[in-house]
């Protein structure tokens, strides 16, 4: 059998590699701000429209993608050093180097069994995890490769339908207010100024907050829609507890048939425990609805939790901080849609984005960040 490191590689031909200044000016303009990296050399960008997004890389990068220009083997001892290694398996299956099998270059799914290890068998962690593996093969069997419309399907799985009896019910935020008892919140608690354009209702703690960290620790409560008053109100009563406390809730029939409609934030894990735990005790035998790519804190899906990339995950200012279920959606989509245009696949797409999000640091099993995918996080 071919030892795949004796392989020939390729640059892919759905990139062409370029250094800023030889973007178009309104292209320059939106990616100056790479340039306060030392290690930035340039982008990659696509052939052809829709075929991928461009990526930023650095010299080494560039520098490999420079020399694959013709098709050629990798020095034996470069591939000897790990990290080096795995930086080239990454870029085969992100689809910006190919591998020759058999004569044919490959990438993406395609090239999986070939250079990346056998795959493990799932193992999902009650409810949440059942329901985060429904929505990635849920995805794979839609009849589209496109990223956003992926991204959209993943992170809106496991939403109720929206009926004339739900908006007829919650029609508008007073009519949720009214129902979850604000008042009681209201008490204690300071109510962000109404912003016609957000689909949340938010509440801040009037005591101060006792960091200023980047990190945001997500409390997730997730009760079918007709317990929101009591789930509200346990979660009001648990938060007073704990100083520079957040949360927030749907504010109309959509939001609250969202599976992520009550949310509470957290300045450390240790607080988010210590609400976990006394939310535990208070709703006990209330029916659940459950957030996928979360983690469980309970087997039911009552409970569970994440943690939001911090501010230095941006690499560009202008682009919106995106919550953690929105960027496991965003990092699933993409390598969903590369799986779904594989012609020989010897794993199935939903498999395939789900092992090259383990390879970027997810605990797929439990969906939490590794301790090293953000170097911020203590």
């Amino acid at each position: 059998m071919q030892t795949w490191t004796a392989s020939r590689f390729r640059s892919s031909p759905r990139f062409e590699l370029r250094r800023l200044e030889e973007l178009p000016p309104e292209q320059q303009s939106a990616f100056r701000e790479l340039q306060n990296d030392d290690d930035f050399y340039g982008l990659l960008v696509p052939t052809s429209a829709g075929s991928a997004s461009i990526k930023s890389v650095g010299h080494q990068a560039a520098q490999l993608f420079h020399s694959l220009s013709r098709p050629s083997r990798i020095a034996p001892s470069l591939l000897d050093d790990r990290e080096y290694r795995d930086d080239v398996v990454d870029l085969v299956l992100d689809g910006i180097l190919e591998i020759e099998i058999g004569g044919a270059f490959c990438f993406g799914a395609d090239a999986f069994r070939i250079i990346a290890s056998a795959l493990p068998e799932p193992v999902d962690h009650g409810r949440i995890g059942t329901l985060s593996r429904e929505a990635v093969q849920h995805a794979q069997e839609l009849a589209t490769n496109d990223v956003a419309e992926l991204t959209s399907a993943l992170y809106c799985y496991n939403r109720i339908p929206l009926s004339r009896a739900w908006t007829a019910r919650f029609p508008d935020r007073d009519a949720v207010l009214a129902h979850i008892g604000a008042e009681n919140a209201d008490r204690h608690w300071s109510r962000t100024p109404h912003d016609a354009a957000s689909p949340w209702i938010s509440w801040q703690s009037r005591e101060p907050r006792r960091s200023r960290g980047g990190v945001t620790w997500k409390l997730y409560v997730s009760p079918l829609p007709d317990r929101i008053r009591d789930a509200f109100a346990a979660l009001v009563r648990v938060l007073a507890e704990i100083p520079g406390a957040q949360m927030k809730i749907g504010s109309e029939a959509s939001g609250l048939l969202r599976p992520d409609k009550l949310v509470a934030y957290f300045e450390s894990r240790d607080d988010l425990r210590t609400a976990s735990r006394a939310l535990a005790e208070s709703l006990r035998g209330c029916p659940a609805h459950g957030v996928p790519f979360t983690a469980g804190i309970d087997d039911d899906g009552l409970l569970s939790w994440g943690v939001d990339p911090p501010d230095s995950e941006r690499a560009l200012s202008w682009l919106d901080r995106e919550s953690w279920r929105l960027w496991i959606a965003k990092t699933l989509a993409a390598s969903l849609a590369l799986g779904k245009r594989s012609t020989h696949a010897s794993v199935e797409p939903w498999r395939f984005a789900v092992e090259r999000l383990r390879r970027r640091g997810v605990d797929v099993d439990t969906w939490t960040p590794s301790e090293s995918l953000w170097s911020s996080i203590a």
